[in-house]
C-alpha cells in the first residue's frame, strides 16, 4: 500500500490524470494476475516471486502466491535500481 501511495503521490503532483491513468493499470494488471497467477515471469533470485510489467507504464508489481491468494510484495519504477531480490 506504500508503494501505492508514494506512487500516487508523485505522479498527482505532476499530472493528475496521468497519475489516474497509472492507478487503472496497475488495478487492471492485478487483476490480469488474479486470472492468470502463472502469467509474471519468475525471478531467477526467488523462484516463488514473479514480476509483471505494466505495459505503456514503466511500473514492475512483484507478487507471490499463496495457497489460493495473490499477494502484492512490491510495485515500483522499472528505471529504479533493481530490488533486492531478498527483501520481495
Amino acid at each position: 500500500m506504500r508503494d501505492l501511495a508514494e506512487i500516487a503521490d508523485y505522479l498527482t503532483a505532476r499530472s493528475p490524470k496521468g497519475a489516474a491513468s497509472v492507478a487503472r493499470r496497475i488495478r487492471k494488471t492485478i487483476d490480469l494476475i488474479t486470472g492468470f497467477p502463472g502469467a509474471g515471469r519468475r525471478l531467477e533470485q526467488r523462484p516463488a516471486v514473479r514480476v509483471m510489467p505494466l505495459g505503456r507504464y514503466p511500473y514492475l508489481v512483484f507478487y507471490t502466491l499463496r495457497d489460493d491468494e495473490i499477494v502484492v510484495l512490491h510495485v515500483r519504477h522499472g528505471a529504479r535500481k533493481p530490488a533486492d531480490p531478498s527483501r520481495l
